[in-house]
């Protein structure tokens, strides 16, 4: 190995500066590597495939468009990314490497020699973009070669952009102290070879103190390789002085960048400035590792210290109701004394038979009205009428659009009978967004607001990307205090991710649901108008469900009454309208509750509700994805009135996912895998073992009903190995996989089934 050594271009390629960085942040830096591991994992689809997050890099969307702006944009972020690293780099480990002071601009010459990562990254990037536009199969080869060079433009103009800055700002030692910058090999013999065993194969002139690491040759412009010059005849004070020079334009740098990055956040609700999620995970993780490069130009090895203790205070800062930037829903009353929630109010609620009965008169008549409506439709066979309660599956953007779908088209094949015949929808997520769109549809179309229900183009509507507004707050502005603020009514709340989520949504649908509360739905459902929409999100509390609806719906929080069970009572939810009725739970608005049921941890935030203690909501779907405890809790609390004026219960289900999944294989687990497995497989299987047990509960309908059901399938083609994200972003082909899916033949089946049962 020393023989080996000895061998001048065998050394000069092993201590070869850019390998050595290569080597360095192995050793030193495994924090930066990481979050280029993440990067790389995301573009090669290996982390994360399942919520869509690759396709956030490898198919970004701007302006509701795929094109080379968006490429570029998510380009110019990346650029930003790369230069971060460079920079937090240099502000680390420049100092190993003391000849850098000697040359002409060091930190523009560092990043020359800092290339192997970023451009393994933008190499595999570039390749993984192709593969995916081709599989796409959507483009023409020239809008390929556009989009790829859309980004790599961004990437280089954002590059030159800061080494522009550096180059004007930064010293070398010329500059500082009038000495000559010389490139190596012009003043003496760098290089010797010892002969002696016991002799070090080091060269001595280019070592001076222990924590220098060992370099021969660097680039000093990409197409130029130099041998490293000795430095053991300058002052190593002059050396660091050079390079403190260049640190603290690094901070001031970063700085600056850091200042923008959150200024950007003030004007988030700006649509030109909704840039690609994809780019907003790359300004996340520029500021991740740009926020301590300020601190340490200022206090060197105190820097760690600091930041550790500034991490510490924060965490108990975040204590404090003005630094724990709560999520609020909007339209609730949360200056008022917080509503009780404990077991003494719980079975207090529970306990008021009363009420639950006055809410069961109100709804018998709402029901007598519907089927009203519905006979006027089958008077002429002098037959009842069949009572459809839709149950549609959480799933983020692919369900909204799946179940916007399935009912639009199920009902135009229907001459509308579909719709007319819906009693109830329950459901989660993204599911009830896409029935709430086409319900509000559906009344402007009763009220003769709009004419084409049918319109292709609302699909395009309940398809469009939310996660860009969602994506960008969150890099831009929820990080600690929130500077802005909403008001409605007389109300303000401060303006999070959370508003931009309804915002976006709102915008997308044509602002159909703009300052709609939840109220305003009251009238048109109790006279059967259109049909009945019951949320439930669960509350992280407890696990229970909030029953959220327009009408009084008291009844589905009451324990069922048996002169035959004895048992200790257990109450699964409380009533949204009347827990929260001092702190007018009337004006919600309506966009809230469609974000309380669609509540997907970090990307939108869980809400808090005003209640001591705080009673705090997340996604529907972790106690009842399909909304079918809820329907059969209804369907059973009327199964006198049902048996008696219907002719059958019809129950649609909507899912993001066929009901019999394939088997899938099991091959030997790796340690981390069998670590994993237990927690891994258990939320993995959330939604299977969620069908298992409704199944049941549905085959159990017969012990209590006397009359036929019917439960119609509508399933999304979702398996894999082309498994559609469960991400509030599709890609185009996920667009039309969805849309395509109601061609399926037993969705096809289904409507004939429907069809049959309705006409």
């Amino acid at each position: 190995m020393r023989r080996l050594l000895y061998h001048p271009t065998i050394r000069r390629l092993i201590f070869f500066f850019p390998l050595q960085l290569l080597f360095l942040h192995i050793k030193k830096n495994l924090l930066l590597l990481s979050i280029w591991g993440l990067l790389f994992g995301f573009i090669t689809q290996s982390l994360a495939p399942r919520y869509g997050v690759p396709y956030l890099f490898l198919n970004p969307e701007y302006l509701d468009e795929v094109s080379p702006l968006s490429y570029f944009i998510i380009g110019f972020a990346c650029g930003g990314f790369v230069m971060a690293f460079n920079i937090s780099s240099y502000t680390l480990n420049s100092y190993r490497f003391p000849f850098l002071a000697t040359l002409s601009s060091p930190f523009t010459k560092y990043c020359f020699n800092n290339f192997i990562i970023p451009l393994l990254f933008l190499i595999v990037y570039v390749i993984n973009v192709i593969s995916f536009l081709e599989r796409e199969d959507l483009y023409s080869k020239f809008e390929e070669f556009m989009m790829v060079m859309g980004f790599l433009g961004g990437v280089l103009i954002f590059v030159a952009l800061t080494l522009l800055y550096f180059f004007r700002t930064n010293k070398d030692i010329h500059g500082m102290f009038g000495v000559k910058s010389q490139e190596a090999g012009q003043d003496e013999l760098l290089h010797k070879r010892y002969k002696r065993r016991n002799e070090s194969w080091k060269n001595p002139y280019l070592v001076r103190e222990a924590r220098d690491w060992y370099v021969e040759t660097y680039l000093s412009n990409p197409f130029r390789v130099r041998l490293v010059r000795a430095v053991r005849h300058y002052k190593r004070e002059m050396l660091r002085n050079v390079f403190l020079q260049n640190y603290r334009n690094a901070g001031i740098y970063s700085f600056i960048a850091i200042i923008t990055l959150l200024g950007l956040g003030f004007f988030r609700e700006v649509p030109f400035l909704m840039f690609p999620a994809g780019a907003s995970v790359f300004l996340l993780l520029t500021m991740l590792i740009m926020l301590p490069i300020p601190l340490y130009s200022v206090f060197k090895g105190w820097a760690p210290v600091l930041l550790f203790v500034f991490l510490i205070a924060l965490n108990f800062l975040y204590q404090m109701k003005f630094f724990n930037n709560i999520n609020k829903v909007y339209g609730l009353d949360y200056n008022t004394k917080e509503a009780s929630y404990d077991n003494n109010t719980l079975n207090k609620f529970a306990s008021q038979q009363d009420t639950a009965d006055a809410d069961f008169k109100a709804m018998l008549e709402t029901l007598n009205k519907w089927r009203l409506k519905n006979l006027k439709t089958t008077v002429q066979k002098n037959e009842k009428p069949k009572f459809v309660v839709v149950c549609t599956s959480g799933g983020g953007l692919r369900s909204s659009l799946w179940t916007f779908q399935s009912l639009q088209y199920s009902d135009s094949v229907l001459q509308g009978e579909l719709l007319k015949h819906v009693a109830l929808i329950t459901g989660s997520s993204g599911g009830m967004i896409g029935a709430a769109y086409l319900r509000e549809l559906y009344w402007q179309n009763q009220s003769g607001k709009l004419k084409d229900l049918y319109n292709p183009s609302y699909q395009k509507d309940i398809s469009k990307d939310v996660l860009n507004a969602v994506a960008f707050s969150i890099a831009t502005s929820d990080w600690f205090v929130s500077f802005q603020s909403v008001k409605y009514g007389e109300y303000k709340y401060n303006k999070d991710r959370g508003y931009m989520f309804e915002k976006r949504l709102n915008d997308n649908l044509r602002n159909v649901f703009s300052g709609r509360s939840i109220s305003d739905y009251r009238l048109v459902e109790s006279e059967a108008i259109i049909p009945m929409m019951i949320f439930s999100p669960t509350m992280v509390n407890d696990g229970r469900k909030l029953i959220v609806s327009s009408l009084p719906v008291s009844f589905l929080t009451q324990n069922a009454q048996s002169d035959k069970l004895n048992k200790l009572p257990l109450n699964d939810g409380i009533e949204f309208s009347r827990f929260f009725r001092e702190q007018k739970a009337d004006n919600i608005l309506f966009t809230s509750v469609l974000r309380m049921s669609s509540t997907f941890p970090y990307i939108t935030p869980i809400v808090s509700l005003p209640s001591e203690p705080a009673i705090e909501i997340m996604d529907a779907g972790m106690r009842d994805n399909y909304g079918i405890e809820v329907a059969l809790k209804y369907l059973y609390s009327f199964r006198n009135w049902i048996a008696t004026n219907t002719s059958g219960i019809v129950i649609i289900q909507i899912r993001d996912r066929h009901k019999e999944f394939p088997i899938e294989e099991n091959p030997l687990p790796t340690i981390m895998g069998a670590l994993s497995r237990p927690l891994g497989s258990f939320y993995g299987n959330l939604f299977y073992m969620q069908d298992f047990s409704q199944n049941q509960q549905i085959e159990y309908i017969s012990s209590w009903f006397d009359g036929p059901v019917d439960v119609i399938d509508f399933q999304l083609k979702n398996e894999i190995p082309d498994k559609i994200s469960l991400s509030w972003h599709l890609t185009n082909h996920e667009k039309a996989k969805v849309i395509n899916s109601i061609d399926l033949p037993e969705n096809q089946e289904s409507i004939k089934k429907l069809r049959a049962l309705l006409e």
